[in-house]
């Protein structure tokens, strides 16, 4: 998409005389091009911010397109942990430049419109400057030196952005059972033995396996009412992304992406166990 921009764009970052300020006084920085041999006092999640805008920043170089055009959102980087503090010292630092999406609805090209006032609304945006990327990438370096084994380079910070986002989540009060942004089943009615299951993975971090968490009951025998609740859940998906099966004890129950059933084969494997069953008929 296209960018653009309306009004007046405002003078430069750093600039004025609170930012001169902040950015040449040695009370404020002790030098303006900061040194970059030690930045292991950086907190996590500015650094895993300042990554997320790199990540950015290299789409944009290798569609070789304007950078606003993947600008990243304040919401955005909310999420990675970011507070107004961080935010301040990112822009007075000079590592980021802000602006303002002021697209309308259908506009093929977006619009931006930048300002000297830094206000915290949903439609604050940001880049990396040069510093910025020279800063972030330093910090990538520094990162690897001190670890033995790097926790935190460019592509491991992807991944395991890539496998949060593909951690199922249920939502006691929305009643709503989700990966990433895909709802995969939303219960309109009270289903007491499935939520039951689906809270009990959730409070565990959703492991491969837990134990039947479903309380005794004189009148059910427990691996049949594991079993039926098992295949209640594998029922009317909105989309069809989890599987869940028995662990073939009858004492347990396991779950994994339906796509990962079909690669191995397991949605065509039936068991005799009760607690096996077969991957969910589409409705």
């Amino acid at each position: 998409m296209a960018t653009s921009w309306r009004g007046q764009q405002g003078p430069q970052l750093g600039t004025t005389d609170a930012e001169r300020c902040y950015t040449e006084s040695p009370d404020c920085f002790q030098d303006r091009r900061r040194k970059l041999s030690d930045l292991t006092w950086l907190p996590p999640r500015v650094g895993q911010s300042l990554l997320t805008l790199l990540e950015a920043h290299r789409y944009a170089i290798d569609l070789d397109v304007d950078p606003w055009g993947f600008c990243t959102r304040l919401s955005s980087l909310r999420q990675q942990g970011l507070n107004d503090t961080d935010v301040l010292w990112l822009v007075k630092a000079q590592l980021v430049e802000f602006a303002y999406d002021i697209s309308l609805p259908g506009e093929l090209t977006r619009q931006f419109r930048r300002s000297e006032n830094l206000l915290f609304a949903d439609s604050l945006c940001f880049v990396l400057t040069a510093s910025g990327v020279e800063f972030t990438e330093a910090w990538l370096r520094c990162r690897q030196a001190v670890s033995p084994t790097p926790q935190v380079t460019f592509l491991e910070s992807a991944a395991a952005a890539a496998a949060s986002e593909r951690t199922p989540r249920w939502d006691r009060d929305r009643q709503e059972l989700s990966v990433g942004d895909a709802i995969v089943k939303r219960f309109k009615a009270p289903a007491a033995n499935q939520e039951t299951i689906l809270a009990a993975f959730e409070e565990e971090d959703w492991p491969p396996r837990i134990d039947d968490p479903l309380s005794p009951s004189p009148e059910v025998e427990p691996k049949r009412r594991l079993h039926d609740t098992i295949n209640s859940l594998n029922r009317n998906q909105k989309m069809q992304l989890l599987r869940f099966f028995g662990d073939g004890s009858g004492t347990g129950i396991r779950w994994e992406f339906m796509e990962e059933s079909r690669d191995s084969g397991s949605a065509n494997t039936l068991s005799p166990d009760p607690t096996k069953i077969p991957p969910p008929t589409r409705l």
